[in-house]
């Protein structure tokens, strides 16, 4: 079971790694560092929860448990890169297109339009020891649906001492067996998607009769396996109407969830060319990060996330190519999972990939590059997806003269226009 702690329990579990990391700056910078490594501590932990899952501490899904050595590797990727401006690291969380086959059909799916193949394991391996020269500390399986595929757990396994790994998922395939056998493997975390307490909505949401069953027979067999559990929820319009969101709160903390990640729609996969009212408006946007503020006060509910609050320029922005990256199943590298635009092929050409990940994304942003230009990408759009490096290459030249808000996180650690 997982229990609020406090941020001083955090730093008490990780008191290795915080204390090993100042002493690596201070050998690297002198006393100068001291001051600034400590505002950005504290400014990561602003407004976050913090909850102890198998006597480690959890800040969010996607960032490795405190102590482990992907924490490690993951606290070592900002100093390098940030406070050391070491560009041989540069990205922390990296998402892996494993198939684009599932059984669901989301009105909202993200990986519609995009190559329908499927990565071999020997792909996925060279990709992962790729991801790990660049700094990367957590993998993350996704889809199609990831769970489709068993031979991707012994990639787990054969990382887990030195990489963080979560699987994103419908919940489809995620029997008894299947989630102990994960468990075993090494994997951290599974983010099962739930999009309403109310069956018939989920399952009209998600496209599949059964939808809302499958999800939660899956969360109560990640559970039972000891894996950590997160609930992943499109917030839709109706989510988001009357109390429906405290409603789905509270659903979910009856099945013992200990996260719930809460995302804006985007008009990326199948919603590429949708009109733009399927964005949530201003007035709800800010309500999910209200939300995500008010949630981290509440000890006795799971820990909520809103993707809203994180990305605002007032913490981490936009994390397109700086935070993370994807990989589709033809091994085209996005700067971002939701952002389909191909920087180029990762098995054949990673030098030139990497060259261009550093020249166009090479600062953090604090706007969502996917809703600042879609229309101008919208012009190359061909009606499949990723669009290819050559037919956008303008449009990233030309942003890179503009001078755009760094978010404030990054502001603390030096990066500056």
């Amino acid at each position: 079971m997982t229990k609020p702690i406090s941020k001083l329990q955090l730093f008490e579990k990780g008191w290795s790694i915080f204390s090993g990391e100042f002493f690596y700056l201070l050998k690297k910078r002198g006393l100068s560092v001291l001051f600034p490594y400590l505002r950005l501590l504290k400014k990561s932990l602003e407004n976050e929860s913090v909850i102890e899952y198998d006597n480690k501490a959890v800040i969010f899904f996607l960032i490795p448990p405190v102590p482990s050595p992907g924490f490690r590797r993951h606290l070592r990727l900002y100093t390098d890169r940030f406070i050391l401006k070491n560009g041989r690291r540069f990205v922390g969380q990296a998402f892996i297109a494993v198939n684009r086959k599932c059984p669901f059909n989301c009105w909202y799916c993200s990986s519609d339009n995009t190559p329908d193949n499927e990565l071999t394991l020997s792909e996925i391996d060279k990709i992962i020891n790729l991801f790990k020269e660049w700094g990367v500390s957590t993998v993350v399986y996704t889809g199609g649906e990831p769970l489709l595929r068993e031979d991707i757990d012994d990639l787990i396994s054969n990382y887990s001492k030195e990489l963080t790994f979560v699987i994103l998922t419908s919940g489809y395939g995620l029997d008894p067996q299947r989630a102990k056998r994960l468990k075993k493997m090494g994997l951290f975390a599974i983010s099962i998607s739930l999009d309403h307490y109310k069956k018939e909505i989920n399952d009209k949401s998600r496209g599949l009769s059964g939808a809302f069953d499958i999800s939660l027979k899956a969360i109560k067999n990640a559970k039972n396996a000891g894996l950590y559990t997160v609930v992943q929820t499109v917030a839709s319009d109706e989510l988001l109407q009357n109390n429906n969101l405290w409603h789905f709160i509270d659903f979910i903390k009856g099945l013992e969830v200990d996260e719930l990640f809460l995302l804006e729609p985007l008009c990326t996969g199948r919603l590429f060319d949708a009109p733009g009212g399927v964005l949530l408006e201003n007035k709800e946007i800010e309500r999910l990060k209200s939300l995500h503020c008010q949630a981290s006060q509440i000890k006795d509910i799971p820990k909520v996330i809103t993707s809203s609050h994180i990305e605002d320029p007032h913490k981490y922005g936009c994390g397109a190519g700086t935070e993370h990256i994807y990989v589709d199943t033809e091994g085209n590298l996005w700067p971002c999972n939701f952002l389909p635009i191909s920087l180029g092929n990762i098995l054949k050409e990673p030098e030139f990939v990497q060259k261009r990940l550093h020249k166009y994304f090479n600062k953090p942003c604090g706007y969502c590059i996917l809703k600042k230009c879609r229309q101008e990408f919208l012009r190359f759009y061909k009606g499949h997806l990723p669009i290819p490096f050559e037919s956008i290459e303008g449009i990233l030249k030309k942003r890179l003269k503009f001078d755009y808000e760094i978010p404030e996180f990054f502001k603390l650690k030096g990066v500056s226009h």
